[in-house]
């Protein structure tokens, strides 16, 4: 399992370098062709529309990977209440479209976001094959398919902006994009309905599959609590500064802890199905998520000054002031988003659920109070919500299957002990060097130095744990 595990891994990270790398520049490309109040405009519209797709993307086909036996008719039941519930959700963007429009006082919004909003029906259709394709382990097909959607959209998109479509072009992007995804979920998973589903076959798609969508609402709560309440109390420059620094702290995750999360499910959900008992293989990949998380986002905030100046100009200087806070509610994130793979794969959602909600309460109360002194203070309540939620939220995972918390919390051990001593290099470095070098030649060698001593910490003074950890790769 090891071995398939680091196989999907693999695949789905190079696929999501690639993709994040090509949408990052063709976003840069397009925003300075259509200009800032194009884009201001197709975000505002997209801001509901990605609301709508989310609620049908890995929510109710996410039993499709963790079921046990999975029948013909199981797959037809939830195709059929995807292809209605997208109907639902359709109907309601095109309801939002006018009322918005009037609310931002921006006509334009309406007609976007009805072009727009077949991505949810898109993402619908290919929705029940891609499952099949995470249940059967094929990420390599997965990772294809999500490659081709971003190259073949950000071409389209390119192309008619540079065409002086303006705002027209990223709805075609997005447009290109996700058709090409389900286009080719459909052909690899060598899928179709076969049959209309009756009242009886419906109920199958109870259980899982509402409760993750419940979750998955949350979640977007949890996210954007920090952006509402600083757009209410501080204004637009504070949401920037927070945009700007949370988007990098997001292609860190999407880079590096993503992979793991997608895989994990269904490795997790495999040797369920065979009789395999999946904790200790959880509490490996807890130790890699935190090992590899913990490492990047304590180099991410130790850089951040200079990072951000160097990468986008002294302008979003103040940005580095919230990016050490933000990368610690991340590097939470990292460890929660496993504990949600692990108990999607056994199908145990419930107390993870109640914990979710728990923090996200906490989240809207706690961050909305200090919005109201910035962006730091907003960003570091946000890190503060992470750390309380992680003990609520990891007492629900380790409970269905009683897994200990003294094995849990033992797994974190190694890698906060590695991530500190890779700090202390750092800021010593930085003690002595930073001002005395130009900032690119100073960021450089302290990614560089944190690098080379977070592997000499692992392999040198942790050999047994370096050993394990290579056990993935071999």
């Amino acid at each position: 399992m090891k071995r398939q595990f680091s196989v999907g891994v693999a695949w789905t990270a190079l696929s999501s370098w690639l993709e994040q790398l090509f949408s990052v520049l063709t976003f840069l490309l397009i925003s300075r062709l259509i200009g800032t109040e194009a884009l201001g405009i197709v975000s505002m519209a997209f801001a509901f529309l990605f609301l709508g797709e989310m609620m049908v993307r890995e929510t109710i086909t996410e039993g499709i990977v963790a079921e046990t036996e999975l029948t013909e008719t199981r797959l037809n039941a939830t195709f059929a209440v995807l292809a209605l519930f997208s109907l639902a959700i359709v109907a309601a963007l095109v309801a939002v479209a006018f009322v918005s429009a009037r609310i931002y006082g921006q006509p334009l919004v309406t007609p976007l976001l009805l072009a727009s909003s077949p991505t949810v029906l898109m993402i619908a259709a290919g929705a029940v094959p891609a499952a099949l394709l995470r249940r059967r382990m094929e990420f390599r097909a997965l990772a294809v398919r999500a490659t081709l959607g971003v190259v073949c959209g950000g071409l389209v998109g390119l192309t008619l902006a540079y065409a002086g479509y303006g705002a027209w072009a990223l709805v075609w992007q997005r447009l290109v994009q996700v058709g090409v995804n389900a286009v080719f979920a459909i052909t690899a998973a060598r899928w179709r309905p076969t049959a209309l589903p009756g009242r009886a076959d419906l109920a199958l798609v109870r259980g899982l599959g509402p409760r993750v969508a419940a979750l998955r609402a949350l979640t977007l709560i949890l996210t954007q609590t920090p952006t509402v309440a600083l757009g209410i109390f501080a204004g637009p420059a504070a949401v920037g500064l927070f945009a700007f620094a949370a988007r990098l702290a997001e292609i860190v995750q999407f880079m590096v802890a993503r992979p793991i999360k997608v895989v994990a499910q269904s490795s997790i959900a495999a040797m369920r199905r065979e009789g395999q008992p999946a904790d200790g293989f959880f509490l490996d990949l807890v130790e890699l998520a935190a090992m590899l998380g913990l490492a990047t986002f304590t180099g991410l905030a130790l850089v951040a000054d200079p990072a951000v100046t160097v990468l986008v100009g002294p302008a979003w200087a103040p940005a580095s002031a919230l990016l050490p806070w933000v990368c610690a509610a991340f590097a939470v994130t990292c460890i929660t988003q496993l504990q949600e793979a692990y108990l999607l794969a056994i199908d145990r959602l419930d107390g993870f659920l109640r914990a979710t909600l728990a923090e996200t309460l906490l989240g809207v109360v706690l961050i909305g109070a200090c919005a109201t002194q910035g962006a730091v203070a907003a960003s570091a309540a946000m890190a503060l919500r992470a750390l309380i939620g992680l003990p609520l939220r990891s007492r629900a995972a380790l409970a269905p299957e009683g897994i200990a918390p003294a094995r849990f919390y033992r797994a974190l051990v190694a890698p906060i002990a590695a991530a500190a001593g890779m700090a202390a290099l750092v800021v010593l470095w930085r003690w002595t060097m930073l001002g005395g070098l130009p900032d690119p030649l100073y960021l450089a060698t302290a990614i560089g130095i944190g690098i080379a001593g977070y592997a000499a910490i692992v392999l040198l003074a942790m050999p047994r744990l370096g050993r394990r950890l290579l056990g993935f790769v071999r």
